[in-house]
């Protein structure tokens, strides 16, 4: 049991650490649409073999897979709160947003007192533009653990950033830097002084959680921040960086797709969009993108 909460608090850690904000509300019919089943891959059977599954699976972007494996434990195992966490951020992940709702209240009913639950909520509501409901989420994780730095920066710093209130958003994720000098947090101001067009301490901080994480999301900010500034190339080299070193995602493939745009690169630029719709189907934003370039 020590063992299974363990991998399962490791998977919620994962699914926590995330780049910019989704870019994008799916629509009211897609959001209704139940997830269709995929016979042709086999999971396995153990709880450990299906944890790892669904991990990969998520970073590869199969959320149904990734969630069909987090079913396939639900159905065994005691620690559901967990399990219905990090189904809740899967389809969060995915643009399914009613479908995480549901998910998310299942894992409270279990637990009101787990401060990850109030957070990550809060994080998908401000996913759906529900500011008021977003910021409640993330003030009754801080009133659960008044040293959650997630609730301090991913919470109120990113949604103050969303509503323009640009020195409150950095207020919190100094507060979160306090708490843990991550390269999340660093990354995360990053953002913030590229909103405020303070392009060269924009680019310190990223540059600053780099040093921390060679991994880190970072790449992602550096590349929307160079692409900005016009310094194309720059621009290029980091998003690759993040395919390369990271993972898959639409959003650096939207943004690489917008370099290529600008350079004149139409058909590196139209395969570029196309991976983003695959992987996010659902996001408008990505879809008339591509529509525009045909």
């Amino acid at each position: 049991m020590k063992r299974l909460k363990f991998l399962l608090l490791v998977l919620i850690s994962l699914v926590i650490v995330e780049s910019v904000v989704l870019l994008s509300n799916k629509s009211e019919s897609s959001a209704n649409k139940p997830v269709q089943s995929a016979d042709s891959k086999l999971l396995p059977d153990t709880e450990v073999e299906l944890l790892s599954a669904a991990q990969k699976y998520f970073h590869d972007g199969e959320y149904e897979q990734a969630i069909r494996a987090y079913e396939k434990v639900l159905s065994s195992t005691s620690d559901k709160e967990y399990i219905y966490l990090n189904i809740a951020n899967t389809y969060r992940y995915w643009g399914k947003y009613e479908d995480s709702e549901k998910m998310f209240k299942k894992a409270l009913e279990l637990n009101p007192n787990n401060d990850y639950i109030y957070t990550d909520l809060g994080k998908l509501y401000r996913n759906m533009k529900k500011y008021s409901d977003a910021e409640s989420m993330f003030k009754k994780a801080l009133a659960i653990n008044p040293n959650s730095g997630q609730a301090y920066g991913y919470g109120l710093g990113y949604l103050y950033r969303d509503l323009g209130r640009y020195n409150d958003a950095l207020n919190m994720f100094k507060k979160a830097l306090e708490l843990n000098p991550s390269d999340f947090n660093y990354m995360a101001m990053g953002d913030i002084y590229r909103d405020m067009q303070n392009y060269s301490e924009s680019e310190k901080m990223f540059k600053k959680a780099l040093e921390i994480n060679p991994k880190s999301e970072s790449y992602l900010g550096l590349g929307w921040l160079y692409l900005e500034m016009g310094q194309y190339e720059k621009a290029e080299g980091d998003l690759k960086g993040f395919l390369q070193n990271i993972r898959e995602k639409g959003e650096v493939y939207y943004a690489l797709g917008q370099v290529y745009i600008k350079q004149g690169r139409v058909e590196e630029a139209r395969k570029s969009l196309e991976r983003a719709v695959e992987l996010n189907p659902d996001n408008q934003l990505f879809k008339d993108g591509l529509r525009n370039l045909n």
